[in-house]
């Protein structure tokens, strides 16, 4: 796997491990509510699912991380495909906010656009970077 692919893996990882807090121990707090385009009425049902979807994100995340590590110290096989299948669970599990928002969820329409590419764009570059 080239080096753009695996800056591009890693960026996608700390993505995911940097918005994980939020998600998961943070919401409560008026600005991240504002960066995850959460109203504050709706907090309480979504803590419900938001405490377990930043875990799984902090997951999958240490899941890129461990195929870096296993890719640059000998199991080139082994992390290659950890880092490809975490890539591609996060691209298109990040593309499930353009779909909550096409379908009418996000509190306005395009809520889910910046969200949506910080949560896809790194894994996707590094899907095709690994191609070549």
């Amino acid at each position: 796997m080239n080096t753009v692919a695996q800056l591009f893996a890693l960026l996608q990882a700390l993505i995911y491990i940097s918005v994980f807090p939020l998600e998961a121990f943070f919401l409560r707090r008026p600005a991240v509510q504002r960066f995850l385009s959460t109203p504050a009425k709706n907090v309480p049902a979504v803590m419900m699912w938001a405490i377990p979807v930043g875990f799984r994100n902090l997951l999958i995340a240490l899941g890129v991380i461990a195929g870096l590590v296993a890719l640059n110290t000998g199991s080139v096989d082994a992390g290659r495909a950890l880092v490809i299948y975490c890539c591609a669970y996060m691209v298109l599990a990040g593309a499930t906010m353009a779909l909550a928002d096409a379908l009418g969820h996000y509190p306005r329409k395009g809520d889910s656009i910046p969200g949506t590419l910080a949560a896809t764009v790194p894994a996707l570059v590094a899907l095709i970077a690994s191609a070549f």
